[in-house]
């Protein structure tokens, strides 16, 4: 039961706080002990392969893989397993709006409609990017991955290049991300989608994808073998990317290597609604407030595949955590907007309150 997992990871707030002199042994204790209840929360959660990263101080200071990327074969998860990482991907892609916003070629609040059909009016960018686009806009947060993927077209304007093309330049070349590929599809892409890269790059794609971790759901107990998600890539979805490469992004972020700090701030603010009630949501990512202090996050979420990313900036760590099957998200309600219903989550808050 997942409910005897979650009082085991939350039992490491239990223990007393250390001496004000011995905080940062503490810290470390703490942090061990987290790593060391990954594993049998790996197994409740009938994952087959986990790979999980502690960034602290712009720098991966503990990662490590749990059971197999490739069950089959016995390849063991680690460090550098590819996988898809399914939603994180609206991160990056609110990195490139608001990149636009900072070029002059975007305004958030320009209406919706004027890149895709099939919205009301008043809904503008910024509603879409907040998840508050549903009728009438501004009034409600309303998680809507579909609703996201809209914002591809926003990108490919506002940018002036198609967005996987964006995310290339503007993010992963940018930061070194050399086991990222913007799209599963690039193992063997459309003609115009080759287009867009030259040879090199493209062979060095597919020798990341060459390593993907294999997708797997679970049934009576047991990992079975599933198909990928759908190959292409958008706003809301299909970036694939593993734990080191994420921990630069994770670094970029906090040292304004891709945004400036008024507007990253954008992103990590919670949209205020029209009730004035703020919304657990800010501009592509979650935010709230938890014991170890603000928390700004998202996961992941396909039938085979799963994924966390969450920031604790008031404590200067983040965890990363990709998975080869749904079990990292499927069995807790995050699309609500807090975190602390995952027990890999509440665990690591645990240990840093």
């Amino acid at each position: 039961m997942f409910a005897a997992a979650i009082a085991a990871a939350l039992a490491i707030a239990l223990s007393p706080s250390a001496p004000h002199a011995a905080q940062s042994s503490d810290r470390d204790h703490r942090l061990t002990l987290f790593t060391r209840y990954l594993e049998p929360l790996r197994v409740q959660a009938a994952i087959p392969g986990l790979s999980a990263a502690i960034v602290s101080g712009r720098r991966i200071v503990w990662e490590s893989g749990f059971g197999y990327a490739d069950v089959e074969r016995k390849v063991a998860a680690s460090g550098d397993t590819p996988y898809p990482v399914a939603s994180i991907t609206k991160t990056f892609a609110s990195t490139l709006l608001l990149q636009c916003v900072e070029n002059g070629t975007l305004d958030l609040d320009q209406p919706m409609g004027v890149f895709s059909a099939g919205f009301d009016t008043g809904a503008t960018v910024r509603h879409v990017l907040s998840m508050t686009s549903n009728p009438p806009p501004g009034s409600r947060f309303m998680y809507d991955g579909n609703r996201y993927s809209t914002l591809t077209a926003v990108v490919d304007a506002c940018a002036s290049t198609p967005f996987r093309q964006a995310l290339r330049t503007q993010v992963l070349d940018r930061l070194g991300m050399t086991d990222s590929v913007p799209g599963h599809d690039l193992e063997a892409p459309a003609t115009e989608v080759a287009a867009l890269f030259d040879a090199v790059t493209l062979t060095r794609y597919r020798a990341v994808l060459a390593r993907l971790a294999q997708p797997y759901t679970g049934q009576s107990g047991h990992s079975v073998l599933a198909d990928y998600p759908p190959r292409g890539i958008n706003a809301a979805a299909g970036l694939i990317s593993t734990v080191r490469d994420l921990a630069r992004f994770d670094a970029a972020l906090d040292d304004r290597l891709l945004l400036r700090g008024p507007t990253q701030s954008l992103a990590w603010n919670p949209f205020v609604l029209s009730s004035g009630q703020s919304s657990p949501y800010g501009l592509g990512w979650f935010t709230q407030d938890t014991v170890a202090g603000r928390a700004l996050w998202h996961y992941g979420l396909w039938p085979a595949f799963s994924s966390l990313f969450l920031k604790l900036p008031d404590r200067d760590a983040t965890l990363i955590l990709l998975a080869n099957s749904d079990g990292l998200s499927a069995r807790f309600p995050l699309a609500n907007g807090d975190v602390m219903r995952s027990p890999f989550a509440a665990a690591f808050v645990a240990a840093l309150k």
